[in-house]
């Protein structure tokens, strides 16, 4: 699937797509997205994010909603679709999962 098929996707359908999706092929969509986002800093924008995510403060609700806006003015550039920057926290929060989980499986 391409990073432009991902985007279109409804709430739904990514959250099934991310499901099945391995963690290579949904960090490729993420790095895509925050490149055509105007930014080539995917590290750092990932270590934001996973700040935050640690900080875990407020509820999962608060979390996401943070995470979108450190998303939003982290990138350079305007989404052309308002719902990107969720698409796209939640694309990165379901890596920090994986990555985590893998951790917690050694």
């Amino acid at each position: 699937m391409h990073t432009h098929d991902i985007i279109k996707l409804n709430e739904v359908e990514l959250v099934a797509q991310l499901k099945n999706m391995d963690l290579a092929e949904m960090e490729g969509h993420a790095r895509a997205i925050v490149l055509e986002l105007g930014s080539d800093n995917y590290g750092g924008l990932m270590t934001r994010v996973i700040q935050r995510v640690k900080e875990g403060q407020n509820g999962q609700n608060a979390v996401f909603a943070d995470v979108q806006i450190i998303i939003q003015e982290f990138l350079p550039n305007e989404a052309y679709k308002s719902d990107i920057y969720a698409r796209l926290a939640a694309i990165m929060m379901t890596i920090i999962a994986r990555r985590f989980q893998q951790v917690l499986n050694r």
